[in-house]
């Protein structure tokens, strides 16, 4: 049997090929402009401690998490207000008109008519002014969700731990969206976060979210919820073994008003892209048998029933983790 030192290396560097991320990721500080004495225009976020692999014990988290079956959190950007007009729109939106309670970065409660328009008036002078209209988004609107049934009260609490993380530095506000406390007319039945940040922030640094920002904050989100005992996972849509991508939000809705599908989905994949699908399984399966037989040359016991463990889950089929399910509203 391998020594616990050369185990331990090969799950980090292998882990980090299987989950697209960087087995070790270093960063500075931003520093001021010498001649203007100005921070960097543009942020494009900052490391968390979820968003990439640094240890050996991470991987096998995220392994265990596999076999499990871990609920798959979801987080995406679903907007963003090009002024304060649109910006406000979506306040009064999320927090349906002041009957949802918000939450801001301090912790204070927004609720009713009053208390928007001066969280309103808050973001529009506070730090960076933002005009009524503006050519560029000064706001980001996000969705962090969960599957039916996972605890309300958990959820919000990982939204507003990982947003204090991620999103220092700048205005933020949050509402809860639940079945019950939802009085739209069709709440989803899943709970789900809906988070607006401010663009700019405090120190000048605007946000600018790329692909490699939104799986670090699935990471990130997924992290907070098992920090308050929530059994939650965020691989990528390839390491679960998932091919198949879903519906686009437009075709849920047609499907939603019962309207014809028209020629969506009359035409089959390209020969050529079933031929990369299945490569691309191919891989993903070698690099979990790779890791199946590094554990299972562990001297630790609990490695070699994980890697056993993960063989009956890869003889089994597909991945297919738990999602949330129909519209965040």
């Amino acid at each position: 049997m391998a020594n616990r030192g050369k185990i331990d290396g090969m799950l980090i560097d292998w882990g980090a090929s299987l989950f697209n991320q960087p087995p070790t990721l270093h960063t500075k500080s931003p520093t001021r402009n010498v001649l203007t004495g100005k921070l960097p225009s543009v942020r494009k976020g900052k490391p968390s401690k979820g968003g990439t692999i640094t240890n050996a014990d991470g991987v096998r988290a995220k392994l265990r998490a596999v076999v499990k079956r871990a609920p798959e959190v979801m987080v995406k950007i679903s907007g963003g207000g090009k002024g304060m007009v649109q910006i406000k729109n979506h306040l009064d939106y999320i927090s349906r008109n002041g009957q949802i309670e918000l939450e801001t970065q301090d912790g204070e409660a927004v609720k009713g008519r009053r208390d928007l328009e001066l969280l309103r008036d808050e973001w529009k002078y506070g730090g960076f002014q933002v005009a009524e209209e503006s050519d560029v988004k000064e706001a980001f609107n996000i969705v962090l969700s969960m599957p039916e049934g996972t605890p309300a009260e958990a959820v919000k609490n990982a939204a507003r731990d990982f947003a204090a993380r991620e999103f220092e530095g700048h205005q933020y506000a949050m509402a809860l969206h639940t079945y019950d406390t939802d009085p739209d007319s069709e709440p989803a039945k899943h709970p789900h976060v809906h988070l607006t940040v401010k663009a700019r922030g405090l120190d000048g640094t605007r946000l600018n979210p790329r692909k490699a920002d939104l799986q670090r904050w699935r990471e990130g989100f997924a992290e907070a919820l098992r920090a308050h005992g929530v059994e939650a996972v965020a691989t990528p849509r390839q390491a679960r073994l998932k091919t198949e991508r879903g519906e686009k939000k437009s075709v849920q809705e047609m499907r939603r008003r019962g309207e014809a599908l028209h020629s969506v989905g009359k035409f089959p994949a390209s020969a050529e892209r079933v031929e990369k699908a299945r490569a691309t399984e191919t891989n993903i399966r070698r690099k979990y048998n790779i890791l199946s037989t590094t554990l299972m040359a562990s001297p630790d016991p609990s490695d070699q029933a994980l890697a056993a463990e993960l063989a009956n889950r890869l003889r089994d089929g597909p991945n297919i983790t738990q999602k949330p399910k129909g519209r965040e509203r």
